[in-house]
């Protein structure tokens, strides 16, 4: 008789769509943070990432930023809110 063991893990995957750039993002340096406005879903978002800052909270201004800038010049409604802070998806679909 055998025993099966498995690793169950609860923390959210990326976006498919968000692939390429959830790579990118993992390949900045800590602290980093990563913004998104929409929903990739409707294939109609944009993103801002930032890492190597000395804080989180820079990190996270920066990255929303960044996605702000985006945001307006693709004139997109949706605000800019965190995806991803470290290497955690904070980000809820609303």
């Amino acid at each position: 008789m055998g025993l099966l063991l498995a690793c169950v893990s609860s923390a959210p995957s990326p976006h498919p769509d968000l692939a390429p750039v959830w790579r990118d993002f993992l390949k900045l340096p800590n602290e980093r943070a990563l913004a998104i406005a929409g929903d990739p879903a409707r294939d109609r978002w944009v993103t801002g990432a930032a890492g190597g800052h000395a804080t989180r909270e820079r990190a996270e201004d920066e990255a929303l930023a960044q996605c702000r800038m985006r945001r307006a010049a693709r004139r997109m409604q949706a605000d800019c809110v965190l995806y991803a802070v470290g290497a955690e998806i904070v980000w809820r679909r609303r």
